[in-house]
């Protein structure tokens, strides 16, 4: 999860680092060159997932400090029914059986760095600069057949693409210290490059422990992506429940 974390002793000679990990519970709403819709929900992904990795790290050194944070998922799902051909002229008709597999491999990884500005009890706020990297796998098999006396075939189709964008970013990140142990979390940015605008947004709440924090928030992705690309704009959203430890 793309965090903030307190601002480090800006006189520090030291780097000190973060790593956490972090559940996205998000659905994905998305539009094809061709006008077609994508929606799929955080439970459909659930059912549907092979494996997954969300998580980031951070290092500070006074005011400056280094991030990453990458997502990782594999989907893929099956289904099948069939379908009725009538020939000549409805005589007669032939029902073809369809089974369909689509796998969808994809990766958003953000990489930037930050310089401090403020940093007192009651707030911290970073200016960032960076890039995020987008990579999208997708592979559809059908596999056609008909089983019958008068007739009987078989075929297979399948389709594959990938793409991927380099975009750079700015923005901001930081925290709203409630008390000595709550905080709210907040992060945003927005760039270009490979697409034609992307930007993120993050807000939440966080709790601080002896062994790190706990954090709830709620995460925005949107893409608007060039005629090149084989999305025409997708948009990741929802909660996120992450743990952070320090060392």
């Amino acid at each position: 999860m793309i965090s903030a974390t307190a601002a480090a002793d800006a006189d520090s000679d030291s780097w000190t680092y973060s790593a956490n990990i972090y559940l996205w519970g998000a659905g994905i709403d998305a539009t094809t060159q061709t006008g077609g819709d994508i929606d799929i929900s955080f439970n459909d992904i659930i059912d549907n997932l092979d494996m997954a990795f969300m998580g980031g790290l951070s290092a500070r050194k006074g005011k400056w400090s280094l991030l990453a944070d990458a997502v990782y998922m594999d989907i893929s799902a099956s289904d099948g029914g069939s379908e009725t051909i009538p020939i000549l002229g409805g005589a007669i008709n032939i029902t073809r059986t369809v089974d369909a597999d689509v796998k969808m491999e994809s990766w958003i990884t953000t990489l930037g760095a930050g310089y401090n500005v403020v940093d007192n009890e009651k707030a911290t706020l970073d200016l960032i600069g960076g890039a995020r990297y987008f990579w999208l796998d997708t592979e559809i098999k059908l596999n056609l057949s008909r089983d019958g006396v008068l007739l009987e075939t078989s075929r297979q189709v399948k389709t594959s693409e990938s793409d991927s964008v380099w975009d750079g970013i700015v923005g901001i990140k930081g925290r709203i210290n409630l008390n000595d142990k709550w905080y709210m979390p907040y992060y945003a940015d927005v760039g270009t490059g490979g697409s034609d605008l992307t930007w993120q947004a993050l807000a939440g709440v966080g709790y601080t422990f002896k062994w790190g924090d706990v954090l709830l928030a709620y995460r925005y992705l949107d893409y608007d992506f060039d005629s090149d690309f084989m999305l025409k704009d997708m948009n990741i959203s929802g909660p996120a429940l992450g743990v952070k430890f320090y060392f």
